[in-house]
């Protein structure tokens, strides 16, 4: 390690843990779970990014217009900005990134036979879209499209967005992980292994993925930004993930100093570390910083609407009025969590969001059976079995037993169905399961991001596609009515209003069971410095450094 301006230190590795295991892929238009955008985060840039406090700054794009109407988006890209050297490109050294690589990375998202989960962020939102997914797979013989009509190139440093009509949160969508702009000829060089050799322009380089073990990144010594001092980012010279699954394991790893961070203390350890006031007990004071925020993340339980026995709501309401979710915060999960959920999935860390207008299901085993009367098994007479799928996590496992336990009180049978997150998520999309557990981490701070879940337009229309991020399959014109013109609508404090009269709307027809609203906790090595913890747990280590 060596002094950087500012009194700050060059080099170093900075270890982490990933406890859900691998990442299905790393290919931007596949990536939809926490790990994957996690890891790519570091490895690619976007147009435009949120910082620490949340706010929408410039990244790839240095500025950007919007038309009065609301309509169009013109975007001046940087001109200094690099791919990372990799053997995809001649000799072996990266290019200059250009507008057309924006175009192409957006139209990516929008292309089906790229098996993209994230074509909802333009769908029916940008000119031209549609028919580009659609056309894709339409018949021989027939017109498809060759391109996105609403990307546009104006030349090499202009990229234009063209929408069909006025998104609020439009600059927001492009702040996920299918923002993330990547080159052609890395795709075309890795063809179906590119998902696993990811090439962008961020801070860091892939180096290699050892499954079940380890992920190495190393420093992009061709990086552009600077940090406010002068120093060019990135400070550390790499970046390892590791592939812990037990958090019990992980703590032990953390307090043993093979890891730098612990963003999951064991439910049973938490008394035992952190106080009810949120501080260090005085066993950690000293050895440890802990860092803890309101999160933008809800747990909750997902039916499939589509399909028997989910279908019927009068059951997906008993089965959310025999859930004690304060017994689950209090005892289960040993208060670590913010609070039960008692409204919908929208989690209070949005402040401006009018959460009480959320009129939730509360538990009430009396509701729980007259409902269950109405869907046709009086005290679970003639009810089928039900199974609900778990990630293979410690977290999870505990709550689904105590859920498990809390059904069987009205008389249903359930089972536990255990798997690993990938399959879990691979499942919910293409409608094998009946019921899940998961987790809804924010992409972005605007509470559409969550009841785009529930938006019964962007369920496809073809068979067998999957279904994402709806996965539940849930579709409510009422809802979706609500939902759009909420999205369409510019001023902030009337959009919050409609989007919480939707979630009402979701909140009533149960098509899936709020659980509680996420705090997160972090430790930190007392080396580590500026790595902020934010509502929604960027992981974000450009400007992050070792005082060894």
């Amino acid at each position: 390690m060596h002094s950087a301006l500012g009194g700050k230190k060059f080099g170093g590795r900075y270890t982490l843990n990933e406890i859900r295991g691998n990442p299905s892929s790393l290919d931007p238009v596949r990536m939809n779970s926490k790990v994957e955008d996690d890891i790519g985060s570091n490895i690619f840039d976007k147009l435009v990014e949120n910082n620490s406090r949340l706010e929408l700054v410039p990244e790839l794009a240095k500025s950007w217009d919007i038309s009065p109407d609301g309509k169009t988006y013109t975007f001046h890209l940087r001109t200094d900005v690099l791919f990372h050297d990799d053997s995809c490109f001649p000799g072996g050294h990266g290019r200059k990134l250009n507008a057309k690589d924006v175009k192409y990375s957006f139209e990516r998202v929008c292309n089906p036979s790229t098996l993209t989960s994230g074509y909802w962020v333009f769908q029916d939102i940008v000119e031209g879209a549609n028919e580009y997914f659609n056309g894709d797979g339409a018949q021989a013989g027939s017109t498809v499209p060759r391109e996105v009509s609403g990307f546009r190139v104006v030349d090499d440093s202009t990229f234009v967005v063209q929408l069909t009509k006025p998104f609020a949160p439009f600059l927001e969508h492009l702040t996920t992980s299918f923002g993330y702009i990547t080159p052609h000829e890395a795709v075309e060089h890795y063809g179906k292994d590119f998902f696993q050799h990811p090439v962008g322009t961020g801070a860091f380089r892939f180096s290699y993925w050892k499954p079940d073990q380890e992920i190495l990144l190393t420093r992009n010594p061709n990086y552009w930004e600077h940090d406010s001092a002068g120093n060019q980012l990135p400070l550390l010279d790499e970046v390892k993930y590791t592939l812990i699954k037990d958090d019990k394991t992980l703590m032990q790893s953390f307090l043993q100093g093979s890891e730098d961070e612990d963003f999951t203390i064991p439910t049973e350890s938490f008394q035992q570390i952190v106080t009810p006031e949120k501080e260090l007990t005085s066993q950690y004071t000293g050895k440890y910083a802990l860092q803890h925020v309101s999160a933008m993340n809800s747990y909750f339980m997902e039916f499939l609407c589509s399909k028997p026995p989910f279908d019927n709501m009068a059951l997906r309401r008993a089965m959310s009025f025999a859930v004690d979710r304060e017994s689950i915060v209090k005892f289960v999960l040993k208060s670590a969590p913010h609070s039960p959920a008692e409204h919908g999935i929208i989690p209070p860390a949005f402040s401006r969001y009018p959460i009480d207008d959320v009129h939730g299901i509360a538990y009430n085993l009396d509701s729980a059976r007259f409902w269950l009367d109405r869907a046709g098994y009086p005290n679970g007479h003639g009810a089928p079995s039900i199974t609900l799928a778990v990630y293979n996590e410690p977290r999870p496992m505990q709550i689904a037993e105590a859920v498990q336990e809390m059904w069987m009180k009205i008389g249903l049978d359930v089972q536990l169905q255990i798997m690993q997150s990938a399959q879990l998520l691979d499942g919910s999309e293409d409608g094998k399961l009946g019921l899940w557990l998961t987790r809804w981490y924010a992409d972005y701070p605007e509470p559409e991001n969550f009841l785009n879940l529930l938006n019964g337009r962007l369920i496809p229309k073809q068979a067998g596609l999957k279904s994402y991020p709806n996965s539940a399959r849930w579709n409510s014109e009422r809802f979706n009515d609500l939902f759009y013109q909420a999205i369409g609508t510019t001023d902030e404090s009337q959009r919050m209003k409609l989007y919480a009269g939707a979630e009402d709307v979701a909140a009533y027809e149960a098509p899936s069971i709020p659980l509680f609203y996420e705090e997160h906790y972090r430790l930190l090595q007392p080396y580590v410095r500026d790595n902020p913890l934010d509502p929604m747990n960027r992981i974000d280590l450009k400007y992050v450094w070792l005082d060894r």
